[in-house]
């Protein structure tokens, strides 16, 4: 009698290994609705743009920045600004998190949803 080489313990343990990763990937993926990125050129908004919604949007001023929104976060994709800070803060989508451009006076904020704990005092 030949031994079988997958048992049906070894299909279940494998459907529940896969089940766990599939709800930590849904769980762990940024979701966008209801956000929206504020960008504010020297205090004042310039626009609110949904991050549910693929865009791209230019702010002109002393340098120029373009912001593109892909997949339910925004990123920095082109500066002329000297030393491209904000290029390097990479992509945010949490609410709170923040882009900033010193050199043009121009921030990109996180708003709606829920803001994630950085930390508890006390």
């Amino acid at each position: 009698m030949q031994k079988k080489l997958i048992t049906k313990s070894d299909i279940v343990f494998t459907v529940v290994i896969a089940a766990a990763i599939l709800l930590v990937w849904f769980f762990t993926l940024p979701h966008a609705e209801g956000k929206t990125v504020v960008i504010r050129q020297n205090g004042e908004i310039v626009a609110t743009l949904p991050l549910a919604e693929d865009a791209i949007y230019e702010v002109d001023g002393t340098y120029r920045n373009v912001f593109e929104i892909r997949g339910g976060s925004v990123h920095i994709a082109e500066t002329d600004c000297p030393n491209r800070q904000c290029e390097k803060t990479g992509s945010i989508s949490r609410a709170g998190e923040a882009i900033v451009c010193a050199p043009n006076g121009v921030t990109a904020t996180i708003a709606g949803g829920e803001a994630d704990v950085d930390g508890i005092t006390g």
